[in-house]
């Protein structure tokens, strides 16, 4: 009997000993992972940030530690050099990382015998040296700065893009002459910005460098205004396929009671809209199948006039071009999300 007390006793100790060891140091091991990954991914945000190259411009901020009479505020002059009152030398930052910058620092603190075996941190607080330039339809065309590594749609969504955008965008390469007269083949891209906002183009991950001219081009619109039920500006969803007189008249969901359909108008303008056509168009006729469809071009405007109003063609076509201002666009949306 004493025997089996004695037995009891060791095995309910050891029971407890291990009760207190997975209590005591679960959280431990818990903690200890959750360390791993943090150390895991620092590396990797590291390394992102530090791909910038610093160029002529830049303004660097510089610690030493302990030795604040050589840190500061630092802008890298034109030569691609950093100046510095402490260091006998300038030395060369453009095309250099922040970290080989730092190592360079290091080196030359050392060689000039000013501080043995320093700590030296740099980071850019304001980027000018490296930028693309953004034009077409876009909300916010001009300069953006190059921060870090940065894809073509990562700098179209920053400039953020006008309903009447088109389906086509090129990046041009800063190596480029000129814009007017670069060969797409040899320093452009033409990438679908339906496929690259979709995530279905691996040229989404396109990256873009100093001195590139990203263009969203303008898509094919069509105007319809009037007497119509829902007056504006039709984004073609084909460029090929085009649109007619009946399929424009129905984006804006038809024409209202008082409109007149038999003295419809079609304001035809040239690109430069330097010029214009006025074309008298029987909407009526063409609706009851006694005349054929009339085929739109791209920045045409049909004019459905008000019934009983006597105009002449020039005042309908003064009166469609007024309309067309400030007119809301349709279509870009579902294009987009069609592609």
């Amino acid at each position: 009997m004493a025997k089996s007390f004695g037995l009891c006793l060791k095995i309910a100790a050891g029971l407890s000993f291990a009760f207190v060891c997975t209590v005591l140091c679960a959280p431990a091991k818990a903690q200890t992972t959750a360390n791993d990954v943090a150390h895991s991914v620092k590396p990797a945000e590291a390394s992102a940030a530090d791909d910038y190259r610093i160029g002529p411009g830049d303004v660097l901020g510089i610690g030493v530690t302990d030795a604040p009479e050589f840190s500061g505020r630092f802008r890298v002059n034109q030569s691609g050099f950093l100046v510095m009152t402490s260091l006998p030398n300038p030395l060369k930052a453009e095309g250099r990382t922040p970290m080989q910058l730092s190592k360079d620092l290091v080196s030359a603190l050392e060689d000039a015998k000013l501080y043995r075996d320093p700590t030296v941190n740099v980071f850019v607080e304001e980027y000018h040296s490296q930028a693309v330039t953004v034009v077409g339809a876009v909300a916010k065309p001009g300069l953006y700065p190059l921060q870090k590594r940065t894809t073509a749609i990562q700098v179209i969504s920053e400039a953020g893009l006008l309903p009447t955008a088109g389906n086509r965008v090129t990046v041009i390469s800063g190596n480029a002459d000129s814009f007017q007269n670069v060969n797409e083949g040899q320093s452009a891209q033409t990438l679908e910005l339906g496929k690259l906002m979709s995530g279905k183009d691996p040229s989404v991950s396109l990256e873009v460098h100093d001195g590139d001219v990203i263009n969203v081009a303008t898509a094919d619109v069509v105007y319809v205004v009037g007497a119509v039920t829902k007056p504006g500006g039709f984004v073609l969803q084909d460029r090929s396929a085009g649109v007619t007189a009946l399929q424009a008249i129905a984006l804006a969901e038809g024409m209202t009671s008082i409109a007149s359909a038999h003295s419809g108008l079609i304001i035809r303008r040239n690109k430069d809209g330097s010029a214009r056509e006025n074309i008298p168009i029987d909407l009526s006729k063409i609706m009851s199948g006694k005349h054929g469809d009339v085929q739109l071009d791209a920045n045409d405007i049909l004019f459905v006039p008000v019934s009983g109003a006597k105009q002449t063609l020039h005042v309908m076509g003064q009166a469609g071009m007024a309309a067309v201002n400030g007119v809301a666009f349709y279509g870009l949306g579902y294009r987009v999300a069609a592609l």
